[in-house]
C-alpha cells in the first residue's frame, strides 16, 4: 500500500473530484480544501482496505479500480470510480466499528479522508451531506431488497 499526502492540490486532482457525483457542484476552493486533508492510497488486487469491526473512521473516494463490499465473506456490493465508502463510520456519536469488509477487486487508488476532516467539510457544505444521505438511503434500500429476495427463496432440497 502506498500513501502520499496532498498538501497543494493540483488542477488535475480538483477535476478528478469534480467527477465524483456528490462533489461535482462544488467550486475549486471547496474541492481544494478537501484535497488538503486527503491522502492518495493504492491497494493491490485482493488487498483488504477495511475490516469489519475496525474503528478507523476515514472516508474513501475511489479514483480508479473497483472494490467489493463483503459481509461475513459474502459479496454484497461492488463500487467503482467516483463512488465512496466508509461514510457510516463517522455518523455515529460513539464508535461502533465498521459494518463490512472492503476489499480491492483489482488495483485500486483512493483518496483517504480522515473522519474529523470529512465531518468538518460536511458542516461547511450541507449540500454534500444531503447527497451522502441520499446515497446511504439508496444503499439501505438495495440491501433491504436483496434480503427480501433471499427470504422468499424456496428452501433447498436435501
Amino acid at each position: 500500500m502506498q500513501t502520499r499526502a496532498k498538501k497543494d492540490p493540483d488542477a488535475k486532482a480538483v477535476e478528478l473530484l469534480r467527477g465524483v457525483p456528490i462533489l461535482g457542484e462544488l467550486d475549486k476552493e471547496a474541492l481544494s480544501s478537501l484535497l488538503a486533508d486527503a491522502s492518495e492510497r493504492t491497494f493491490a488486487a485482493n488487498e483488504p482496505i477495511i475490516k469489519d469491526g475496525s474503528y478507523l473512521a476515514n472516508l474513501y473516494i475511489i479514483i480508479s479500480g473497483k472494490v467489493e463490499v463483503r459481509k461475513k465473506g459474502s459479496p454484497i456490493a461492488k463500487l467503482g470510480k467516483g463512488q465512496f465508502f466508509g461514510e457510516m463510520a463517522f455518523l455515529n456519536d460513539k464508535p461502533t466499528g465498521r459494518s463490512a469488509d472492503i476489499v480491492a477487486v483489482d488495483e485500486t487508488r483512493t483518496l483517504d479522508i480522515p473522519g474529523p476532516a470529512w465531518y468538518a467539510f460536511l458542516r461547511r457544505h450541507p449540500d454534500v451531506a444531503i447527497e451522502v444521505i441520499r446515497t446511504l438511503a439508496d444503499r439501505l434500500r438495495n440491501t433491504d431488497w436483496a434480503l427480501s429476495e433471499l427470504q422468499n427463496l424456496p428452501a433447498k432440497a436435501k
